[in-house]
């Protein structure tokens, strides 16, 4: 029996708004497992690809926490029209970008510049060639030179090219990834990339390969 003054109806309604309720429990419980996961997954390759592009942890450690929470926010959203680990590289990108973007502003504001900035801190290698357990004392030393020497000139290239140079070089991406991350055509990867390679050979004084056409698919 149903207490008085209360219809079936309003109890069915009671019991449709508690299946909602555990619906959506149930929902976000599942949401947080699969971000759990990603974050696992993905944490250590957004982290270094930040580290690559700032060159320096603690801003690439704001910048992940920044790729994140957007991973968290958008998951819902992901309609997956390429891979998770597209979406995410293209979020890092945007990310550190766009810190390196305000850097540049602060700048001209007269504010202090990036390398000021991460001046005297420890810094991470960009490639792991550049370290080794194996090494000497005497060439631990030596990476270690040519190590922040590489990430100093990596970091005078302008933001294109050294994005472009970092997605193909450390991280290994084909021109046609880097294309589509970057949102630019394949010939335009092909230029920035000939142009970043040219411009550390320059700077590193034959440390790196020089940039033939047939490692860069032609590009003069």
């Amino acid at each position: 029996m149903f207490p008085e003054g209360i219809a079936l109806d309003e109890f069915e309604k009671e019991a449709g708004v508690s299946d909602q309720e555990a619906r959506a429990r149930e929902n976000a419980e599942q949401m947080s497992l699969e971000f759990d996961a990603l974050f696992e997954r993905y944490r250590s390759l957004v982290y270094h690809l930040a580290v690559r592009i700032l060159g320096e942890r603690e801003e690439a450690l704001d910048v992940t926490q920044e790729v994140f929470l957007a991973v968290y926010r958008k998951l819902p959203l992901f309609r997956g029209e390429s891979s998770l680990k597209t979406w995410i590289y293209r979020i890092t990108i945007n990310r550190a970008a766009n810190r390196c973007r305000w850097w540049k502003r602060m700048r001209r504001r007269g504010a202090v510049s990036l390398e000021a900035h991460l001046a005297g801190r420890e810094g991470l290698p960009l490639d792991e060639t550049l370290r080794s357990q194996d090494a000497s004392p005497e060439e631990r030393v030596m990476r270690l030179e040519e190590r922040a020497y590489l990430e100093r000139s990596l970091a005078k290239l302008p933001l294109q090219q050294r994005l472009a140079v970092v997605l193909r070089d450390i991280e290994g991406l084909s021109y046609d990834e880097i294309a589509f991350l970057l949102g630019v055509s394949l010939g335009t990867v092909k230029s920035r990339i000939c142009r970043g390679r040219e411009e550390l050979k320059r700077r590193l004084n034959g440390v790196l390969g020089p940039c033939h056409a047939s490692q860069s698919g032609g590009v003069s």
